[in-house]
């Protein structure tokens, strides 16, 4: 039998490989960008804690993930989406009980020596449970009971994201609903209306639930002439490393390179890109991610089933929303608030969450709604 007749050949002629490449490209842009990073913080390089040796492990963690993902049956993962979702649930609370304190935050649980953010797992797992609800036999398109659903499903990990605390990825859960709804057929009125709720909860949470730190961070982006020597230095100094990239940078070996910006692995890791490769070098990064949010919004267009639609296109609202805020608060158009820049940002619990819930779309396409032969 010719190879490219066999199972897996024709599961490999159905893949998106333009994703593939955008995603590959973004992960080695990564690798990249922690070498820089271990540089700029003094690190030695191979050593296990290096941030360049983790961004290598992580990396090829996600890449077992995302091959396994692709080959395994999407319709398996939407069979034990509730089962899934409860242990994401656990898993949360867990975090929040036991996990690792991180500047105030319990965020991550140490296992084996690498911190792992529940939260970032979360984000898939509830959108899978979303497009589960939202595909179910008895639906009504576009009626209420879809948003309270649909709402019913996200509020629980909101809650515990936002307790933990950690406001960027509870707005992630929130972007990727309000995406799922729309997607879904769910009644403009009714969107708008969940939108004006949560206009209102945030209002609320500014008075009983966001930490000091969070405040700060809002107000030094509203007011210009917030402190200096707080929240704003950061956006200052990112600021700064962007006009001083230029058009092409100063290089992986400027001496300016080696003065580290504050959370220049994550949160700042654009202006440091482009401090380092210039307006060229970001825009590369931001035309990457471009082409992976048109391949998904691509496969939710042409999906033969609903869930592909809603899917799908709940992960293209996943990375387009964390590529806006990333950037934009590198750029000051954006409150700092902890959202990584996808397979850019060091974070191996949001690289590996992201290769499962890319692969997922893949896996959609592969087999074709589960005709592939590939079970």
């Amino acid at each position: 039998m010719n190879r490219l007749d066999s199972p897996l050949g024709s599961a490999l002629r159905r893949v998106d490989w333009i994703a593939v490449a955008a995603v590959a490209l973004l992960a080695l842009t990564g690798v990249g960008m922690a070498w820089l990073n271990a540089r700029s913080y003094g690190q030695e390089l191979l050593t296990p804690s290096s941030l360049f040796v983790r961004s290598l492990t992580w990396v090829a963690l996600s890449t077992s993930v995302y091959a396994v993902t692709t080959l395994v049956n999407w319709r398996w993962v939407r069979t034990f989406a509730w089962p899934l979702y409860a242990a994401n649930i656990l898993l949360l609370i867990i975090t929040l009980v036991y996990g690792v304190d991180s500047g105030g935050n319990n965020r991550a649980i140490a296992i084996f020596g690498f911190a792992i953010q529940s939260s970032e797992l979360s984000k898939i797992l509830t959108l899978v449970a979303v497009s589960t609800a939202l595909t179910r036999a008895d639906r009504v398109s576009g009626g209420l009971r879809d948003l309270v659903l649909a709402g019913a499903i996200v509020a629980p990990p909101f809650v515990l994201v936002v307790a933990q605390p950690d406001l960027g990825t509870a707005l992630v859960l929130v972007a990727a609903l309000f995406g799922a709804l729309y997607l879904a057929g769910v009644a403009t009125r009714w969107i708008a209306a969940l939108a004006s709720l949560v206009a209102a909860g945030g209002a609320l949470a500014w008075v009983v639930v966001l930490a000091d730190y969070q405040k700060e961070r809002l107000l030094a982006f509203i007011d210009p002439n917030a402190d200096p020597a707080g929240p704003k230095y950061q956006l200052l100094r990112s600021l700064d490393a962007i006009r001083g990239g230029g058009l092409f940078g100063a290089g992986a070996d400027g001496t300016s390179i080696l003065t580290p910006l504050p959370v220049q692995e994550s949160d700042f890791v654009f202006a440091a890109l482009v401090r380092a490769f210039g307006a060229m070098g970001g825009l590369f990064v931001i035309l990457l991610l471009a082409i992976l949010v048109g391949r998904l919004v691509w496969h939710a267009w042409t999906s033969t089933d609903e869930f592909g639609v809603i899917f799908a296109g709940g992960m293209a609202t996943v990375i387009l929303f964390q590529t806006f805020v990333n950037i934009g608060m590198n750029l000051g158009v954006a409150p700092i608030t902890g959202i990584t820049l996808p397979f850019v940002s060091y974070g191996g619990a949001s690289a590996v969450s992201l290769a499962f819930g890319l692969a997922l779309v893949q896996s959609h396409r592969v087999h074709d709604g589960g005709s592939s032969p590939l079970m």
